[in-house]
């Protein structure tokens, strides 16, 4: 296997430190017809059977290796996209890969084959990490200063507006009404304006001294095991990695009702699910904050769950079967 990423920033590090075989080339502006050219000479020369891409720039690099080598291509769809890629690809009988069926439905309303489009869900390696950090919860509230008998709330996603870290910091007051003792961890990078909007907000609001900023980490899964609840009320959502993530290590999940998310939460089953409003979220992290035996069953059926059905393994041999399917096309 052969992995083709963009140069200068933290992908290819990590795959080689994972014993993976990296190539960075550029992959925008001038350079991309000498990429490409050179994508053409590695697929013939490594005899390369499948071409694999993810997101929409790479899906253009697989269209045209595809046509130019004549070999299959497997395309895995993050977003909601009409872009014209992801027609053209499965029009030739390529397969694609939705990462939930939230985005599958998105691809056939938007022209894409149902025959060629089928749902993978995103898999995550946190179900073996049970009890890999249990004095993760007195740590981290050290860490933070925070009190060791304080509830904690997660965040855990890049500060954007499409990640409703305002509406959850519109919701605290209502929250620390019923629970002063909480306190909110926003785990997640905190560049751009909208971060420095929020980080206002919060004083503004007068809760600045109940919320924490952690920006980019590498230890999400040890700060996922110290709170309490875990929530995301995005704007929109194709999948929700961070929810799956949180389940896999048995937290309860307050998540919005919109894309993939349903998928995953199942509402007062593996977590509870609400509207995108600052009473519908106050009232479901009031809900989990007041009882224990909730948060524990909740968790835990979502842990459950996500062991069920998320794992690598069951992530690989679907993915090999859709190769196994292309290589017979």
């Amino acid at each position: 296997m052969i992995t083709v990423c963009p140069p200068h920033n933290w992908l290819p590090d990590e795959l080689r430190r994972a014993g993976v075989h990296t190539l960075p080339l550029p992959m925008r502006g001038a350079g991309s017809v000498m990429t490409l050219l050179h994508l053409v000479r590695v697929v013939r020369e490594q005899r390369i059977d499948i071409i694999h891409t993810h997101l929409t720039r790479a899906t253009y690099y697989g269209l045209l290796l595809g046509l130019l080598t004549r070999k299959p291509v497997v395309s895995t769809v993050h977003v909601f996209t009409s872009d014209p890629a992801y027609r053209w690809l499965s029009r030739l009988g390529n397969p694609l890969i939705a990462v939930s069926e939230a985005v599958r439905r998105w691809l056939i309303e938007h022209g894409v084959p149902a025959s060629e489009v089928q749902t993978i869900y995103n898999a995550t390696d946190f179900v073996s990490l049970n009890g890999a950090h249990a004095n993760a919860p007195q740590e981290v509230r050290k860490e933070f200063g925070l009190p060791e008998s304080s509830k904690l709330i997660g965040l855990f996603a890049k500060v954007t507006p499409i990640k409703g870290q305002d509406l959850l910091l519109e919701a605290l007051p209502q929250v620390l009404r019923s629970h002063p003792d909480t306190h909110v961890l926003f785990v997640g990078s905190t560049n751009g304006e909208f971060a420095r909007r929020i980080q206002q907000r919060a004083k503004e609001l007068s809760v600045s001294r109940h919320v924490v900023f952690t920006g980019l980490r590498a230890d999400v899964a040890r700060l996922m095991q110290a709170v309490d609840v875990v929530t995301l009320p995005s704007r929109t959502e194709t999948f929700g990695l961070a929810v799956l993530e949180a389940m896999a290590l048995g937290k309860p999940v307050v998540a919005t009702r919109v894309g993939g998310l349903p998928e995953l939460v199942r509402d007062g089953e593996t977590g509870i699910l609400v509207d995108y409003t600052t009473a519908s979220l106050a009232h479901a992290l009031n809900e989990l904050l007041s009882s224990a035996d909730l948060r524990h069953r909740l968790g835990q059926t979502a842990r459950t769950f996500a062991c069920q059905y998320y794992t690598p393994e069951h992530m690989v041999q679907r993915v090999e079967a859709v190769y196994a399917r292309a290589l017979t096309a």
